[in-house]
Order: C-alpha cells, then sequence, then structure tokens
C-alpha cells in the first residue's frame, strides 16, 4: 500500500489501520493457527502501532506492520515457554464470513491452505506474505527480517515441498 507517496502528509492511524486489518489478520492466522490466538495478536499489534505512529516515516506500512504483528507473536511465544500454560478446551466457534469466502476457494484452495498450515513457520510465512498477500519480495523480506535472497530460497523450498504433497491433485496424475 502507496499511502504515503501519494501525498504530502501521513494519513491517520485508524485509516491505515482498518486498510490493512484482513491482512493482518489473514498472516496473524498463519503465525499462529487459531482464530483467537490471531485476533490478539492483531489486536496487540496495532496497539503497538499506535503508540509508534509518530516515530513511523510512511514507507512500506504493510511491512512496517507485519514486523509488528511477528516481534509480538515471537514475544508471546517467548513468554509461554517461560511460563507453560494449561490448556483450555478448544471452543468452536461459527465460522465468520470473510476473505477466503469473498475468493470463492474450491477444494484444492483449502487443501493448499492445509498444507501451507503444515509448512515449518519460516517457510509457512514466506508462502502467506509472497503468494497469498501477494506482497512484493523486498517487503515480505524486510517484514519478516531477512534478506531477500533468503526469502527467495525458502519461497523455492517450501513451493517444492507443496507440490510434492498436492501432486495427487493434478489432473496429469489422475487416472
Amino acid at each position: 500500500m502507496k499511502l504515503f507517496q501519494q501525498t504530502s502528509a501521513k494519513p491517520e492511524f485508524e485509516v491505515v489501520a482498518l486498510a490493512e486489518l484482513p491482512v493482518l489478520y489473514r498472516v496473524a492466522k498463519r503465525l499462529t493457527l487459531s482464530d483467537a490466538d490471531a485476533e490478539d495478536l492483531v489486536g496487540q499489534a496495532l496497539y503497538l502501532a499506535a503508540k509508534a505512529w509518530t516515530k513511523f516515516d510512511g514507507r512500506h506500512v504493510r511491512s512496517w506492520l507485519i514486523q509488528i504483528l511477528r516481534n509480538e507473536h515471537l514475544t508471546v511465544i517467548r513468554k509461554r515457554s517461560s511460563r507453560p500454560e494449561t490448556p483450555i478446551q478448544d471452543v468452536v466457534e461459527p465460522q465468520e464470513d470473510g476473505f477466503w469466502e469473498e475468493v470463492a476457494w474450491r477444494a484444492v484452495g483449502q487443501d493448499l491452505l492445509r498444507e501451507v498450515d503444515l509448512l515449518p513457520e519460516d517457510y509457512r510465512m514466506a508462502i502467506t506474505l509472497c503468494d497469498v498477500e501477494e506482497m512484493p519480495y523486498d517487503e515480505a523480506a524486510e517484514a519478516l527480517g531477512i534478506p531477500a535472497p533468503t526469502l527467495r530460497t525458502r519461497l523455492f523450498r517450501a513451493r517444492r515441498i507443496l507440490r510434492a504433497k498436492l501432486a495427487h491433485l493434478s489432473p496429469e496424475t489422475q487416472p
């Protein structure tokens, strides 16, 4: 999102946050693999971003927000490992109409997302940012805090794993 290159003044935080909310939630869902944890993570990341908004230079707002989201996720993981929690029984909540219904994924899309969720976090985040969210490589690399060549390597490996796992869905392999 290039909000700052088109205007001379930085827009209100709320305008930017609302525009990026769907992306932040989808990325958080891929990080946490849980609806409730993703909502908590997005809320905390937006709180931290709002506090730092006046210090933000305005470049690559999506990458900046995802970086905050990712850093907060790592903080939560560190806290949980130092203070183990007793898991509460999962509560089944009704699915909300969201992005995936708008895109109208077919069975292949669902299988693909299920396999993406099973990838190691480094690969899962590279695929999520570049292939699902269609972020440019340089912005995705910045959001993940890695060099662009490392991101490309992770994408190559993640795509190779996904191709192997989903080969049975290809029409060429069907009898």
